[in-house]
């Protein structure tokens, strides 16, 4: 598993904190305190994962989110005090992989950077023997290069979403709930939003232009309802 995080962070102290946790586990950890500042110093240390606060001098949290989701698909997770719904929604939007509230336990994040960092090696090392493309109405998806194709045009996705897409495809026309997409796709039971599970839906209806590729059973959850070429 690679293990290099970056934290985002200007509270030096909790920044100071995570590092030290993270460290226990042999985590290679980089701080970087001001926004303006953030995208150079992802750049130089091209971490595996990023860990960033929303309310930062100089650049939002959610500008650098933009900024990284336009070069990289690496999980993102938002440590952030602002708390709404609107919030956690739009930084999900943006591409966001899980989002925590502050004060959060520090223990419990460690265990969703494992939780995501697994995931993305678990998605990646693919089995010879596995289907690696999938083709349905104009669309194209690349299980080892992770690309998804509409109409012989990319379009981006990130790391949660076609994780999505890709648990779908591969169990096609069987329905699952959100509790049961969320231990698939985030990799554990015990922490999340759910909801988390119903952007992600919305998002990939969105990006494909197809409302019926994965669709909703009303009471039990989603399903891919297509065939597949």
């Amino acid at each position: 598993m690679n293990k290099k995080v970056l934290i985002i962070e200007d509270e030096t102290d909790l920044a100071d904190i995570i590092r030290d946790y993270l460290k226990k586990d042999n985590f290679e950890v980089s701080i970087c305190n001001s926004g303006s500042e953030a995208l150079n110093i992802f750049d130089k240390v091209q971490p595996n994962i990023v860990l960033l606060d929303l309310m930062l001098p100089g650049i939002s949290g959610l500008e650098i989110l933009r900024s990284i989701r336009l070069q990289s698909t690496l999980p993102v997770i938002i440590i952030s005090a602002k708390e709404t719904e609107l919030d956690r929604i739009l930084g999900l939007e943006l591409g966001a992989d899980d989002y925590m509230v502050k004060p959060f336990s520090i223990k419990e994040l460690v265990a969703r950077v494992k939780a995501q960092l697994r995931r993305v090696t678990t998605f990646t090392n693919v089995q010879i023997d596995e289907k690696s493309i999938f083709r349905f109405c104009d669309v194209e998806v690349n299980r080892v290069s992770r690309v998804v194709k509409k109409s012989e045009v990319e379009i981006q996705f990130t790391v949660k979403e076609f994780d999505i897409l890709l648990f779908m495809l591969s169990h096609s026309n069987q329905v699952f709930s959100k509790q049961q997409l969320y231990e698939q796709v985030w990799g554990f039971e015990e922490y999340g939003d759910l909801n988390t599970v119903v952007i992600h839906i919305q998002k990939i209806r969105e990006k494909l232009a197809l409302v019926n590729c994965i669709v909703t059973v009303r009471s039990v959850g989603y399903r891919y309802n297509g065939d597949l070429l």
